[in-house]
């Protein structure tokens, strides 16, 4: 009987894809995932790819849901997979209404140059206990999320050796990701912001070249990357505009357009002979909307067993990516 218990307590330590730690941060207890493949050879020097989930989102829902499997990349690829959470609140007894999100220095606000970031009849989402006083169109905590997820890296860096150090988000998760990208460019290989423009003339552009990636949907009416205003009343920068400033400040000699129907139909745009020989790249996928790149269904907004902590509903569905996180590993390896 207990050499059976034993059997099954192994097997169970196999099952256990992902490890959840606990950093105290900024006056609260934070928490992030940690993926390693089990045949990565720890001894050698690896990338590390850090995946950002979205509004009202977890980090294993990211890993699950929003990505379809974003570990097997880890798996193919041979890099450790780091998954923040974002900081959560509950506003009613409810598990269907966990709040989660970044202050990625735009959402937290609600003023700009030009106006606030929202219409006069915009819907306006529950405010983060202490972030009150933020305005009327403010939506994300307020919290120092970018030094969170820098003291994530510098956990991870000492622990392992790492080479080359990727960065991803969906959504609010982009948003962050962008904010990083113009926080610490110095820090990132390259970053991907997916589906994430920032707010109306608040979309930050790094004193330093860093390789970065803008992917939106043409169908996208949650953060549209055309249209300015999304359903809910928000006002976002057009991905264009961000794509043309950054090539600017980094004073890409030129630029390509290209088209890859592969899959879905995507325009791609790429501004290279960059300082210190960066990639800025815009892709822009002419048949999906506010969704992660191979996916169909939107998804994310539940948690698995490594995050027991969090009372939220559990990820059921069973989702495939067939091409889209293959696509963006591979684009991010090759800048």
């Amino acid at each position: 009987m207990k050499s059976l218990l034993f059997i099954v307590l192994i097997f169970n330590f196999y099952l256990q894809s992902m490890e959840e730690y606990f950093i105290n941060h900024d006056g609260n207890s934070r928490s992030y995932l940690k993926y390693i493949p089990d045949n990565l050879n720890l001894t050698s020097s690896t990338n590390l790819f850090i995946g950002i989930h979205g509004y009202t989102g977890t980090a294993s829902g990211f890993e699950k849901e929003t990505t379809g499997g974003f570990n097997d990349m880890a798996d193919k690829y041979n890099f450790i997979a780091i998954y923040p959470q974002g900081l959560v609140f509950n506003p009613t007894p409810n598990k269907n209404t966990l709040i989660s999100s970044w202050n990625d220095e735009a959402s937290s606000r609600t003023d700009t140059s030009s106006g606030e970031i929202c219409a006069i009849d915009a819907e306006i989402y529950p405010k983060y206990p202490g972030c009150d006083n933020r305005g009327r169109c403010s939506w994300t905590s307020c919290t120092d999320d970018i030094g969170f997820i820098k003291k994530i890296i510098y956990e991870v860096l000492k622990e392992h050796n790492i080479e080359n150090i990727y960065l991803m988000g969906m959504s609010n998760g982009g948003m962050m990701a962008q904010s990083l990208a113009c926080d610490s460019p110095d820090m990132f290989k390259a970053v991907a912001n997916i589906v994430g423009m920032q707010h109306k003339n608040l979309s930050c552009i790094p004193d330093k070249p860093i390789n970065f990636i803008i992917y939106g949907g043409a169908l996208d009416k949650v953060v549209p990357p055309i249209n300015i205003t999304s359903n809910d009343g928000y006002y976002y920068e057009p991905m264009d505009n961000t794509f043309v400033s950054w090539s600017k400040k980094f004073r890409c000699r030129n630029t390509i357009d290209t088209y890859n129907d592969t899959n879905d139909l995507l325009k791609i745009k790429t501004a290279y002979d960059c300082s210190n020989k960066v990639k800025i790249i815009s892709i822009l996928n002419m048949d999906r909307g506010h969704l992660w790149p191979g996916i169909t269904k939107s998804g994310g907004y539940c948690r698995t067993n490594s995050q027991s902590d969090i009372d939220y509903n559990d990820c059921k569905s069973d989702v495939n990516n067939i091409w889209g996180n293959e696509y963006i590993v591979k684009m991010l390896l090759n800048l």
